[in-house]
């Protein structure tokens, strides 16, 4: 596992080959939006997973983002789950102070998924009324017991049905 685009500071890509082949790509990208209400927040890394033949089609679709999600076509099971999962309790290690990692599946279903996030420390997070996702900071800075309130500003956590 290593990060594909060293020369893109905000943005970092990991290529996995699965056993039956495929390969997964997990890609963080990492966005400065003042809409989502940042308050002492430098940025928000975000994340995309891909599952497919090859990385040309992989980054093909990273690119091409903003349209509809691709209907699911993977054929590995859960091992690109657990896989991405390892890789993002890793990722989530390097990211500075003051940012903060966001998860959120393409659909109900994938978002389903990720709600397991919240064993290792992820919080679910809305924007009012809007679900953006399960987050977390660096755990190395904030040891787990961050005061979610104070350190986002306009995002809140909320228990119970997204």
């Amino acid at each position: 596992m290593r990060d594909l685009m060293k020369r893109r500071k905000s943005q970092v890509r990991y290529c996995v080959e699965l056993s039956n082949g495929q390969l997964l790509h997990l890609y963080f990208y990492r966005v400065r939006d003042q809409e989502l209400g940042y308050n002492g927040i430098a940025g928000a890394w975000l994340t995309a997973l891909h599952i497919g033949s090859n990385r040309k089609y992989a980054n093909k679709w990273f690119n091409t983002l903003k349209g509809e999600p691709e209907k699911a076509t993977g054929k590995c099971g859960l091992e690109g789950m657990k896989k991405a999962l390892d890789i993002i309790l890793e990722f989530r290690k390097t990211i500075k102070p003051n940012e903060i990692l966001l998860v959120d599946g393409a659909d109900k279903r994938r978002t389903r998924i990720y709600e397991r996030l919240t064993r290792y420390g992820f919080g679910t997070y809305y924007l009012g009324d809007r679900f953006i996702g399960y987050g977390t900071f660096n755990p190395l800075y904030h040891g787990g017991g961050v005061d979610v309130d104070a350190k986002l500003g306009g995002y809140k956590e909320r228990m119970g049905d997204h």
